[in-house]
């Protein structure tokens, strides 16, 4: 009866597979590529075939290989941060923690964020991923966040996480347009104009859509762009309209680089959630993170929310 794998083994397998090289491998490991050749025929006799194509420059996965090797990688991952989350729990909080905050609050949230993380459990890293909504939500729901905050339709609602605040949106334009001018803008005043929106699939179609058919007006989609700041740089060129966050467009309008005007009957209110991962329990580092992210979001969002006074409008 053939004898399971070693963790050992399983990395060895992954290594020779990124290296490409047998030769490479046991520099890496600072031994004999005899040694190194020995250990994968004992690697393959024990799955029953060949892993590998030996090549003229080294070897490659074969087919079954390149089934295998994710597999093998999200195994030993897990294995890793099971090792760093037990460690945790004897000591303190470590280990990587993957989280995604949307472009409007990024800014804002990022920094304070990583300085308090540092200062109170340095043996935690921290990847940060900024990007529109959709994307940060679509990260977390294929696996490759911890943690995301993110801003959810109030219509629909999925029910997971946590809803921290409401944020209002608002019709952005460039410096002097008469359509931005006032504190608000009617929905009925989207009708035919030139609008920049995310690309599909963005949730927030479906609101725009939805309030469209009922007040009976037509969405002139000219671009779909996922960038918040090439947005904001589009609509500043003039001839554009973008509807976004209040909290991305507060500096913009200070510096009278952007002109906004909340979009009232309906508003356009977004729920700011903050949602862990749901493939896996969460890591005591990310407990760790997800309370320091509340705790900052509860603090900042409050501020971000409310609009400008009337002497900082162009």
């Amino acid at each position: 009866m053939t004898s399971p794998l070693s963790v050992d083994q399983w990395q060895l397998f992954l290594q020779i597979a990124e290296c490409g090289s047998l030769t490479d491998t046991a520099a890496a490991r600072d031994v004999a590529q005899s040694a190194i050749s020995r250990q994968l025929g004992a690697i393959e006799r024990s799955c029953g075939g060949k892993l590998f194509e030996r090549t003229a420059r080294g070897v490659r996965l074969n087919e079954i290989g390149q089934r295998l090797y994710p597999r093998v990688q999200a195994w030993v991952q897990a294995g890793q941060l099971l090792t760093e989350d037990a460690t945790g729990m004897l000591r303190e909080p470590a280990g990587l923690v993957r989280l995604g905050i949307i472009d409007s609050l990024a800014d804002a949230l990022c920094g304070p964020i990583h300085d308090e993380l540092k200062h109170l459990f340095p043996k935690i890293r921290l990847h940060l991923v900024s990007g529109m909504s959709g994307r940060v939500s679509a990260c977390l729901e294929r696996g490759e966040l911890d943690i995301a905050l993110f801003s959810e339709n109030t219509r629909g609602r999925s029910g997971r996480g946590d809803g921290i605040a409401r944020m209002p949106h608002v019709l952005i334009s460039a410096p002097g347009d008469p359509l931005t001018a006032a504190e608000t803008v009617p929905f009925d005043q989207l009708d035919g104009i030139p609008l920049v929106v995310p690309g599909r699939p963005y949730a927030f179609h479906n609101v725009l859509e939805h309030w469209a058919t009922r007040r009976g007006i037509h969405l002139n989609i000219q671009l779909e762009c996922d960038s918040l700041h090439l947005q904001k740089k589009r609509v500043g060129a003039g001839g554009l309209y973008a509807i976004v966050g209040m909290s991305a467009v507060r500096e913009d309008v200070a510096r009278w680089e952007l002109q906004a005007a909340r979009i009232v009957q309906p508003s356009l209110d977004r729920d700011i959630v903050l949602r862990l991962s749901p493939h896996a329990a969460p890591t005591q580092a990310c407990q760790a993170v997800d309370d320091v992210v509340r705790r900052h979001v509860k603090a900042v969002l409050p501020t971000l929310t409310t609009w400008l006074p009337e002497g900082h409008r162009p």
